[in-house]
């Protein structure tokens, strides 16, 4: 490391300030002695004086002791005196400008910086999560935090509206009937529950299942039918003319001829739903021909997304697609698989870094993976097929089942 201070030391100084750190603590979050931390801010605070109505003469007594800034101050807002801050940026433009020595062991100086800066923007512009640019990007040499933190400061080109929108699920309230005769179990439900699906897969030792869901567009016009397999967050979407019965159990049973029975059950073991209409008729998903039944459908309860939370999840990387009230009638089953293609090559921190195909799929990755709706632009005719789609799912279930 060398013996100036760069721009990324210069920021942690600088947050650590704002949440009211000793500078003994910054210098060893820096490995520097707190000494040089105090000539620092001593030598490049900014001086900001009072309300010209009031004491803007006046100096702040607490400005001569450690920290010497009011960055983290809890009364810097009301204060009428003169105050000093320290800015990371400003303080950096000042050292820069006073240099004359070479330098050594420098992250983000001028030309580096601005070097990471267009990369970054790059791929904020293809729709990438600060998350991906870190993993697909080591030179960088930097955590995730610090981005969101070089991004909140301005220090960063992109914008906060070009960044993925950071999506929080809340546990939702439910509504409990006042009297038994209020509501009634659906006959598809019974012995199909959320408190099945757990038993069930607790006594059979299952860790692998299937979240099945819809996306809608516009009301009575395509929706899709999405399949999440747990737990590697792989998904497929099939486009179907309408979000009825009988449009899902048609998607069902030709699934069903182009694997097989046997081999639709290996893959199909479990599926989980919500209670959507179009999903009230589990014993045709479940029919292989026979009297035994071998893929097993369950419901979550009423109003609880979040127990198939992670097929809710990946919709939101739909929905950087096609946003909500987009008439899907305009998107063709290439487009739908390109997207998929898309999304299942982008890397997920719940995956450690990695993609779903990377977990075992097989499948050659699209040269760049884009996040937005322009990527339907883009000709790409290389993943067009349904069989093509199933076959990676096939490849896998040879492989690990």
């Amino acid at each position: 490391m060398g013996k100036h201070l760069n721009l990324s030391q210069r920021i942690l100084i600088e947050s650590n300030l704002n949440e009211n750190t000793s500078l003994r603590k910054i210098g060893i979050i820096l490995g520097k002695p707190h000494t040089t931390i105090s000539r620092e801010i001593l030598t490049r605070r900014v001086l900001s004086k009072g309300n010209r109505f009031n004491n803007f003469n006046v100096k702040c007594d607490k400005t001569n002791k450690a920290p010497f800034v009011c960055n983290g101050c809890p009364n810097k807002n009301q204060c009428r005196k003169n105050k000093y801050f320290y800015y990371a940026k400003d303080a950096n433009d000042n050292y820069r400008t006073t240099l004359v020595e070479s330098r050594q062991g420098i992250d983000f100086e001028n030309d580096e910086f601005r070097k990471m800066d267009k990369i970054i923007k790059e791929e904020v512009d293809k729709g990438h999560s600060f998350y991906m640019i870190i993993e697909d990007h080591p030179e960088f040499d930097i955590v995730e935090r610090t981005l969101y933190y070089y991004q909140e400061k301005g220090y960063l080109s992109c914008k906060n509206i070009d960044l993925p929108r950071l999506v929080r699920y809340r546990k939702r309230k439910r509504n409990v009937p006042k009297n038994k005769s209020e509501r009634k179990e659906n006959a598809c439900r019974i012995n199909r529950t959320f408190q099945d699906f757990t038993r069930y897969k607790e006594a059979n030792k299952i860790t692998y299942y299937v979240e099945m869901d819809t996306v809608e567009g516009i009301k009575g016009h395509s929706v899709l039918l999405t399949l999440n397999f747990v737990p590697f967050n792989f998904m497929i979407a099939y486009k179907l003319e309408s979000q009825t019965i009988s449009e899902v159990t048609d998607k069902i049973n030709k699934l069903k001829k182009l694997l097989g029975y046997e081999l639709f059950h290996k893959i199909f073991p479990v599926i989980l739903t919500d209670n959507g209409k179009e999903f009230k008729r589990p014993d045709l998903i479940e029919d292989n021909g026979s009297d035994v039944v071998k893929t097993k459908v369950f419901y979550c309860d009423s109003r609880r997304s979040d127990q198939k939370g992670s097929i809710e999840v990946t919709h939101e990387y739909i929905r950087r697609y096609i946003e909500q009230g987009t008439d899907l009638d305009k998107y063709s089953d290439d487009d739908i698989l390109l997207m998929m293609n898309h999304i299942n090559n982008t890397k997920r921190e719940k995956l450690k870094g990695k993609t779903p195909y990377e977990l075992g799929f097989y499948f050659i990755p699209p040269k760049d993976i884009i996040l937005k709706p322009n990527l339907f632009k883009k000709d790409n005719n290389k993943w067009r097929s349904l069989r093509r789609r199933l076959f990676i799912i096939i490849e896998w279930v040879k492989w690990h089942i």
